[in-house]
């Protein structure tokens, strides 16, 4: 009787679907990035740590691996994600004095210097003892003790200024960038284990053309692009779609890089284009850098670095 490995797995037309021997090397290594995200999220869970800040490409399993990483140690937690305001900010820890508090993607709450205030009270101290946070307006002072910890998650790294350096140096690091390699090796490693009615071979065949579709429109993969194609894939199968799940994921890539962007796009050309939104952020952000960096994110899809080079070839060209 034959076994099957994780990386290896027999379809009911007796084809067999494995994992190459070089995406098996990519995926250890992407494995290895997720445990240093499970230790830091487990060093702040069980007050190692008072707090940890995860940063790293969108869709690469960073708010998963800390949300499955909770759910299996017995610890309180809670999540907040979007807009946040400092005042909200200080409700949510007094609320949850002893919990970790997840913040995923509050680009903003952390260009504010008041928050930064709140969050250099709350990861002050040592972990898992009490530390006192308070809260001043012209009529009132607020305190309380909060002795939880708080792991932020971000595509954008903390700026650099003596608030947002304070709050850096109390908390542990992680800089999360696995390389696109490692992102395949991981869909097709997915891909293996099937989804919902769906088989393992028409996974594969799905997460292959997110794959050569993402690449074709210069973008980095994302995970949630491949979960996102196999329900679009389950919609054609089910016989709900007026067009092909190829076309439904082709339009949808499309959408997530930006309908004024080509498919097939030359060096020349995208530097031409990365340097105009550049100087269009500029014009329409010229002090708020959090924000700057965000929208740079969702319009162009890499780092603030490849930002700010754009403004010096802006700079040098005078432009």
């Amino acid at each position: 009787m034959s076994t099957t490995t994780s990386s290896e797995i027999i379809t009911q037309s007796g084809r067999t679907l494995i994992l190459s021997e070089e995406d098996r090397a990519c995926l250890d290594e992407f494995e290895a990035m997720l445990d240093l995200i499970r230790d830091r999220t487990r060093s702040v869970a069980d007050r190692y740590q008072a707090g940890a800040y995860l940063v790293g490409r969108p869709g690469s399993s960073k708010t998963f691996t800390v949300h499955e990483t909770l759910e299996r140690l017995d610890t309180p937690w809670t999540y907040r994600n979007s807009r946040m305001s400092p005042m909200g900010l200080y409700c949510l820890l007094e609320e949850h004095p002893e919990h970790v508090v997840v913040l995923d993607d509050i680009h903003t709450l952390f260009g504010q210097d008041a928050a930064l205030q709140i969050l250099m009270a709350a990861l002050g101290g040592r972990p898992g003892q009490g530390r006192t946070v308070t809260y001043t307006t012209r009529d009132e002072r607020k305190s309380f003790e909060f002795s939880g910890g708080v792991i932020a998650i971000s595509n954008l790294p903390l700026g650099r200024d003596p608030l947002a350096d304070a709050v850096a140096s109390r908390v542990a690091r992680l800089e999360h960038e696995p390389s696109d390699e490692m992102i395949a090796a991981f869909m097709r490693s997915q891909a293996l284990k099937g989804f919902e009615d769906v088989s393992p071979g028409e996974c594969l065949e799905v997460a292959e053309f997110v794959i050569a579709e993402t690449r074709a429109c210069d973008h980095r993969l994302d995970l949630r692009a491949m979960n996102k194609a196999w329900q679009d894939y389950r919609l054609d199968l089910h016989g709900k779609a007026n067009r092909t799940w190829q076309d439904l994921v082709r339009s949808s890539l499309k959408r997530l890089v930006g309908e004024d962007r080509p498919r097939h796009e030359g060096r020349a050309a995208r530097l031409a284009r990365e340097r105009k939104v550049a100087q269009e952020l500029f014009e329409r952000f010229p002090d708020d850098k959090a924000q700057r960096d965000a929208e740079w994110n969702r319009l162009v899809g890499s780092s603030p670095d490849s930002l700010y080079r754009r403004k010096r070839d802006l700079d040098r060209s005078g432009g």
